[in-house]
């Protein structure tokens, strides 16, 4: 089944935090979607796109701005060959199956959901629901090609679909979808019982680092510098995140690297911010200050300046420390400033899998 979402009115397309928004509360009841498009409301070709969306998608859930939601309704009514009709003061077409103030859905073997929403307000649940197993698997320290190979030797067998993205180096997700006389539990089952300590079945991986901390009591802590926070904000965006995290220091400059993580200025002045040796004092700063039980500690060059002739753009020290040991580890990422960042933070999660081994596997 192939589910599409589109976003109609500049007010909300231009809104990146909405859209993120929007997509997180679509995907509560249509778990999968194929494709987002974002169309402007004043465009000639509107009628064109949605109705080629509609024949091209089963299920389409359409999220127009409150201006543009008169125009959007009356285009899908035509492609049902309907009218609008006036419902307790919002105008939805007569062969809609249900409504509320502000959705209608309509349709049987193909359906759309429109929905008008304002940013910075709550929106309304999608009336559409799209039953669909899915689940994710992540696998530290394995390459590509081997991920495919045991991926390819079980979905057959328990009939599961899944397609493959690297999150970072040495880092890989993928997603599994049920078909329908699949066994996705038993599909993620065969996999993790080949790879028992590569292998994390988990929706979200910092869901499951909350509930394996949670579980055994630990506690984790963050020293960022290029990433900005960015890891942070990555974890707290998970509810119990509470449950683990002691907190987060963004030692931006050097001068906060000292005062607050207590680096050495003559590490600093002799191997430089972005270096392990910088790193390893980040790590143990943030354990003393925090009293956590591990720790993963970030700083490079995101760019676009800052490049040095021994350390361009993309270079990263990324750490991580507890008592079972360190790892620190020096890697060229590579793309725009945010990208970087990202990668940044995930390969401190994949380290923290490789220090924190018997209590995250």
């Amino acid at each position: 089944m192939k589910n599409g979402v589109i976003f109609i009115g500049q007010e909300l397309i231009t809104n990146r935090a909405f859209i993120e928004y929007a997509i997180r509360e679509i995907k509560k009841r249509v778990p999968l979607i194929n494709s987002i498009y974002f169309l402007n409301e004043k465009n000639k070709d509107l009628f064109l796109d949605i109705s080629s969306a509609y024949e091209n998608f089963d299920a389409l859930v359409v999220i127009s701005s409150f201006g543009s939601y008169a125009t959007a309704a009356k285009i899908i009514a035509t492609i049902f060959g309907d009218s609008l009709v006036l419902k307790e003061d919002i105008l939805i077409p007569s062969k809609s199956s249900s409504y509320t103030k502000n959705s209608f859905l309509i349709g049987e073997e193909k359906k759309i959901n429109l929905i008008r929403a304002a940013a910075c307000e709550k929106m309304e649940e999608p009336l559409l629901k799209i039953e669909m197993k899915k689940t994710h698997l992540y696998f530290i320290d394995l390459a590509k090609e081997e991920i495919e190979e045991i991926l390819k030797q079980n979905a057959q067998k328990y009939d599961v679909s899944y397609f493959v993205t690297k999150e970072c180096d040495e880092l890989y997700k993928a997603c599994i979808i049920n078909n329908p006389y699949g066994n996705i539990e038993m599909f993620a089952q065969a996999v993790k019982n080949g790879y028992p300590d590569r292998v994390v079945i988990a929706p979200n991986i910092f869901d499951h680092i909350i509930q394996a901390f949670s579980i055994t009591g630990k506690t984790i802590t963050f020293a960022e510098s290029c990433t900005g926070g960015l890891l942070a904000s990555m974890l707290t965006k998970i509810p119990g995140s509470s449950n683990i995290f002691k907190g987060s220091l963004v030692t931006y400059s050097n001068e906060m690297k000292t005062a607050w993580l207590g680096v050495r200025e003559e590490t600093l002045q002799t191997f430089g911010a972005v270096s392990e040796e910088t790193v390893e004092e980040m790590l143990k700063g943030a354990l003393r200050v925090a009293k956590a039980d591990y720790a993963i500690a970030i700083s490079g060059i995101a760019g676009p300046g800052g490049a040095t002739p021994n350390k361009p753009v993309g270079t990263v020290v990324v750490g991580c420390m507890g008592k079972e040991g360190e790892l620190i580890r020096t890697k060229l990422f590579r793309g725009d400033r945010n990208y970087i960042q990202h990668q940044a933070a995930m390969y401190g999660v994949k380290l923290l899998f490789n220090v924190a081994k018997e209590e995250l596997f």
